[in-house]
């Protein structure tokens, strides 16, 4: 305990830390970080593709080739306002006959976690592509944003209630673009949509929201991924966390500052782990090792942490236990992770968290069937509690179960996470899902 408290200690002058948010990684805010990653050769690069076949409205789509057997991978690329990043992404993975053309007729769509892009899902979205899904990964508007920005007034704009309409835009979509390569009715498809963290907070928000009872955006099962809609009123302490962590958020775009830069600081520190493992540039623990304690440990470095023991991978200083080190760090460093994310789906999560006034969801209003997966290292239990509790109040089709206690990025790349995704896919199909402890 003594050099977790140095460690903090150091690391507060260092790297002035914000609470987490919900990400796969622990987020940090460095002073001229963006200096520092662009001296350092990170290559992030934002979405993009080229050569168009298809002309849907407002969009473009690009098949890109076979990636894994006949599974091939397409780009859509979708304008959703007029400003130079206003676009989303949406990568689609689905078993092919021929070139544009697929026997799929059902869509998966993955809503992606603070920060992060379709690279850390792909892999998901392959698994499910074998499945007999067209799986899609709907990567927003951040994902467009380079690391060397420094001008986020644009963020001003982009509002909750902007992005559920994002989320429709990339719905419909999916459904014509399905509809173009099945020969299906896009009204005939059906869309289950995994939400994973903040995803996982939209998709919920998505479907209380009016977007979901239009035919192209409906959405006919939910499946949000680790994410704490309200606590059980017992969790008061949480409770009272999350409240002046919404003052915080609410006092910076209340001073004009619309971004937040933390993912751009873990990057670094990712970048000295990987770069300089074995060097000290965070007091007495290695770079690596400062890695492994910021995964493994987060809560640690949030004055208001999420839950008692939150994190984003199990492990120790030693190393971290379920998933490739290495892999975890260039997927963060290539592109898998955005520097700059906006505020207000911060401040929208922590006041629903907060119980603040004029922040709620309308439980009542979810009406399809809802399977909550809680991650026992990250959100887990307490995650659950609003979904039995409040939408179990109208809607008798809710299942809630708690996956293995390995961190709030075990949905991802862990290597025994297809065990999650096939629990995922047993619940789709009808077969009622394994509890896990």
């Amino acid at each position: 305990m003594k050099i977790q408290i140095s460690l903090i200690a150091v690391f507060f002058i260092l790297l002035s830390v914000s609470s987490p948010v919900s990400a796969v990684v622990p987020d940090l805010q460095l002073g001229n970080v963006d200096t520092q990653l662009d001296k350092l050769d990170i290559s992030y690069s934002s979405a993009s593709f080229t050569g168009s076949k298809l002309d849907l409205p407002s969009s473009g789509s690009s098949r890109i080739g076979l990636v894994s057997g006949d599974v091939a991978e397409y780009k859509i690329r979708v304008n959703v306002g007029p400003g130079e990043y206003d676009s989303i992404t949406l990568t689609n993975y689905v078993l092919e006959k021929s070139p544009w053309s697929t026997k799929a007729d059902k869509n998966l769509v993955i809503l992606p976690g603070h920060a992060l892009t379709e690279k850390f899902y792909s892999d998901m979205a392959i698994y499910y592509a074998q499945q007999g899904y067209s799986a899609y990964i709907l990567d927003r508007r951040e994902t467009n944003v380079p690391v060397n920005e420094n001008d986020f007034s644009f963020m001003q704009d982009w509002t909750f209630e902007e992005y559920l309409q994002d989320t429709y835009e990339g719905i419909s979509v999916s459904r014509s673009h399905t509809a173009l390569l099945s020969g299906k009715s896009a009204e005939s498809i059906e869309v289950t949509a995994i939400g994973h963290s903040h995803g996982a907070l939209l998709l919920t928000a998505y479907e209380a929201s009016e977007y979901d009872d239009l035919p192209e955006g409906s959405i006919d099962r939910a499946v949000p991924v680790d994410i704490i809609i309200k606590y059980n009123p017992k969790n008061s302490e949480l409770i009272q966390g999350q409240a002046q962590e919404f003052a915080s958020i609410s006092n910076s775009t209340g001073r004009g500052v619309y971004n937040d830069s933390s993912m751009a600081g873990m990057m670094y520190v990712a970048c000295m782990a990987s770069t300089e493992p074995e060097g000290y540039n965070f007091s007495e623990l290695t770079n690596r090792q400062f890695f492994r304690l910021m995964a493994s440990q987060t809560y640690i470095f949030s004055e208001y942490p999420y839950t008692p023991d939150y994190h984003y991978w199990s492990g120790d200083l030693g190393g971290l236990y379920y998933v490739d080190e290495n892999r975890l760090l260039n997927l963060t460093l290539t592109g898998g992770a955005v520097p700059h994310t906006p505020k207000y789906l911060d401040q929208y999560m922590a006041g629903l968290m907060g119980n603040v006034e004029g922040y709620e969801i309308n439980s009542s209003r979810i009406d399809s069937p809802v399977l909550y997966v809680g991650l026992g290292g990250g959100f887990g239990d307490y995650g659950a509690w609003w979904y039995e509790n409040e939408v179990g109040k109208t809607n008798s089709r809710v299942t809630t179960i708690n996956w293995n206690d390995q961190g709030h990025g075990s949905l991802l790349i862990d290597r025994n996470s297809t065990e999650l995704w096939a629990l995922i896919d047993d619940w789709v199909a009808g077969k009622k899902p394994i509890k896990k402890i």
